[in-house]
């Protein structure tokens, strides 16, 4: 019968040895799952883990000749205007009615 002596059969460096090998598998997975975001977004929609939607904040008024302008950036100052938010998570096309069968 063979006995194994030296390093390769010490216990810290199996223990060493396994630990190096899940880092790996994780930062595979990581990169993997950096590449590919929508997997991500997928598995962790509804959690808190959930990335936040994006909101784009626009400006829409009246200029002199009465015409509306909207716009990423606030008129000049006196002009009364509204602050219009769209959030990316939403829907902002009115859907079309349904038509009922037999009508």
């Amino acid at each position: 019968m063979a006995f194994v002596t030296g390093r390769a059969q010490h216990p810290v460096w199996k223990a060493l040895k396994t630990i190096l090998f899940v880092l790996v598998i994780l930062a595979v997975a990581g990169v993997y799952l950096y590449m590919n975001p929508e997997i991500w977004n997928k598995w962790v929609k509804g959690t808190p883990l959930a990335p936040a939607p994006a909101v784009t904040q626009m400006y829409k008024w009246r200029d002199a000749s009465g015409q509306w302008q909207i716009s990423d950036r606030p008129p000049d100052a006196g002009i009364k205007y509204e602050v219009l938010q769209f959030r990316s998570d939403t829907n902002v096309v009115p859907s079309l009615p349904i038509e009922e069968k037999g009508k």
